[in-house]
C-alpha cells in the first residue's frame, strides 16, 4: 500500500467508464452492506451465513462478495500484469499477509481437517477493502463518509432503544438457535460485542479529532451519542479501554493547553453545554436497568474470568507435538465440552494455537502482523491509537478467531475517514497530480 491514493489509472476510466463506475460501485455497495446488514439480519430473512444448510456463496457476506466482486472488476480494469505489478509495488506487505493466508487455508483442512471458510471473511476481506478504498476517488470516499456516519448514528440509537424499550430490530441469533435470555442489543452491526467493539474504536477517531467530513460542530454531539449507547452492548472490556485512551488524550491535551497551546472556543462552548447535559443523563440512567445491567456485568461476569482461566488449562492437555502441529479437532471439542467452553475460546491468539497449531498460527500472526502495520502507515496517529484499541480488543474475544466481517469495519472506518478528510483530499490530488506528471 502507498499513503495517501495511489495513482487511479484515469486513462483507462476514460477508455470504459462502465466498468470503472461499476467497480466504484460495488465497492460503495459493499460498504454499505457491511455496515447495514448483521449475520442477525441475514439469518432472519433466510441466508444461511451462520445457520446450517444453504448454498455455498451463502457463507459469505454479502459485504464480502460485493468487494470481492469489485476487486474481480479492478483485475479486468488494470489488467492482470498490471495489477500484480501495482500491487508489488504498492502493497508488498498486504501481498505477504494474503500469501499467509492462503497458506493457513491450505495447511488447516488437509492436515487437520478443519473447515477455514471464515478466513474469508474475518481476514482476507479486509485486505481487498484496503485496496480498493485506495483506488476510489474522492467523491466515492465522501459518500461512503457520510454513509458511515450515518449508519453509525443509527446503530447507537437502534442500540439504546433496543435496551430501554427491551425490544430487538431483528431477533439474535446464535447459529440456528434464537438467544431470548440476553439483554445486550444488536442494532445494525449485529453480535453485542462486534456492536461494543466497532462502537468504541469509532468513538475515539471522534473524539481524537479524525472524522473525515464530518463538521467540527458534530464530533462532540456524535462522539456523544456513541458513548451513551456503549452500554446497550454490554462490552465491559471496550468501555473501558475507551475510557482508558479518553483519559489519556484528555491528559496530554490539557497538558498542552497549560503549557500554552491555542484552542478552538467552539470546544468550550461545546463542552460547557453539554457536561450539564451528561451529568443529567447519567443521573437519570443510573436508576435504570440501561445502566444497572451494564454495571452488574462488572460486579458479576457470570464466569466469563474463569472461563479464561479454564481455556488455559487446555495446553496442558497436549503434547509439544501436538500443539506444534495442530491438536487433533475431535480431542479438542471433548476438552471444550469438559470445561464449558463449548461457545468459544474467549483469546483469538489461543483459539488459533489450540485449533490451528504453533506452526499454522505462527505464519498466520506474521501476516496479520504485518497488515497491520500496512494499515498504520496509511492512516495518521489517531487511526493507529484506534487501530491500537481494536487489537487489544481482539485479545480478550474470539475476535479474528471466529465468522464476522468486524475487521473489515475497522479498515472502512480508519481508511474512509482518513482519506475522506479535507487533509486526506488535499495529500490525494497532490499525489495524482505527481503521478500523471
Amino acid at each position: 500500500m502507498v499513503r495517501g491514493f495511489p495513482s487511479t489509472n484515469a486513462g483507462f476510466a476514460r477508455e470504459r467508464p462502465a466498468l470503472h463506475r461499476l467497480r466504484v460501485g460495488l465497492t460503495v455497495a459493499g460498504v454499505v452492506l457491511t455496515f447495514a446488514v448483521s449475520s442477525m439480519l441475514l439469518a432472519t430473512v433466510g441466508y444461511h451465513y451462520e445457520t446450517s444448510g444453504g448454498l455455498p456463496f451463502e457463507k459469505f457476506h454479502p459485504g464480502t462478495l460485493m468487494v470481492f466482486a469489485a476487486f474481480a472488476l479492478l483485475v479486468v480494469e488494470d489488467g492482470p500484469d498490471a495489477t500484480v505489478g501495482r500491487l508489488l509495488r504498492d502493497d508488498r506487505l498486504s501481498l505477504i499477509y494474503v500469501a499467509c493466508l492462503a497458506f493457513y487455508m491450505l495447511y488447516v483442512p488437509l492436515v487437520l481437517g478443519r473447515p477455514v471458510t471464515f478466513i474469508v471473511d474475518t481476514l482476507m476481506a479486509p485486505a481487498v477493502v484496503a485496496v480498493l478504498l485506495a483506488r476510489t476517488d474522492p467523491r466515492s470516499l465522501r459518500i461512503m463518509d457520510r454513509i458511515i456516519h450515518g449508519l453509525m448514528a443509527a446503530n447507537a440509537v437502534i442500540g439504546s432503544l433496543e435496551s430501554l424499550l427491551k425490544w430487538r430490530l431483528v431477533p439474535y441469533y446464535i447459529g440456528d438457535e434464537i438467544i431470548t435470555f440476553d439483554w445486550r442489543s444488536t442494532a445494525l452491526l449485529g453480535h453485542p460485542l462486534q456492536n461494543a467493539g466497532v462502537t468504541a474504536v469509532y468513538a475515539l477517531l471522534l473524539l481524537t479529532g479524525l472524522r473525515g467530513g464530518l463538521p467540527a460542530r458534530w464530533a462532540l454531539p456524535a462522539f456523544v451519542l456513541q458513548l451513551a449507547a456503549l452500554p446497550a452492548f454490554g462490552g465491559r472490556t471496550a468501555a473501558a479501554g475507551l475510557a482508558a485512551a479518553a483519559l489519556v488524550w484528555l491528559g496530554v491535551r490539557a497538558l498542552l493547553i497549560l503549557s500554552g497551546r491555542r484552542f478552538a472556543l467552539s470546544s468550550l462552548l461545546w463542552v460547557a453545554l453539554l457536561c450539564p447535559l451528561v451529568a443529567a443523563g447519567i443521573w437519570f440512567a443510573s436508576g435504570s436497568d440501561y445502566v444497572a445491567l451494564f454495571v452488574d456485568r462488572f460486579v458479576d461476569d457470570s464466569g466469563s474470568a474463569e472461563t479464561r482461566v479454564r481455556m488455559l488449562s487446555l495446553f496442558g492437555d497436549f503434547s509439544w507435538g501436538d500443539l506444534f502441529i495442530g491438536p487433533d479437532p475431535e480431542t479438542l471439542a471433548a476438552l471444550q465440552i469438559r470445561e464449558g467452553l463449548e461457545l468459544g475460546l474467549e483469546s483469538f491468539v489461543v483459539a488459533f494455537l489450540l485449533t490451528s497449531g504453533i506452526f499454522a498460527s505462527s505464519v498466520l500472526f506474521l501476516g496479520l502482523g504485518l497488515f497491520v502495520i500496512a494499515l498504520g502507515r496509511l492512516v495518521p496517529w489517531q487511526g493507529k491509537a484506534a487501530l491500537g484499541l481494536y487489537l487489544i480488543l481482539n485479545v480478550t474475544s474470539t475476535g479474528f478467531s471466529s465468522k464476522g466481517v468486524a475487521f473489515s469495519l475497522v479498515v472502512m472506518l480508519l481508511l474512509v475517514l482518513t482519506w475522506a478528510s479535507p487533509r486526506g483530499e488535499a495529500e490525494g490530488q497532490r499525489r495524482r497530480a505527481s503521478a500523471m506528471a
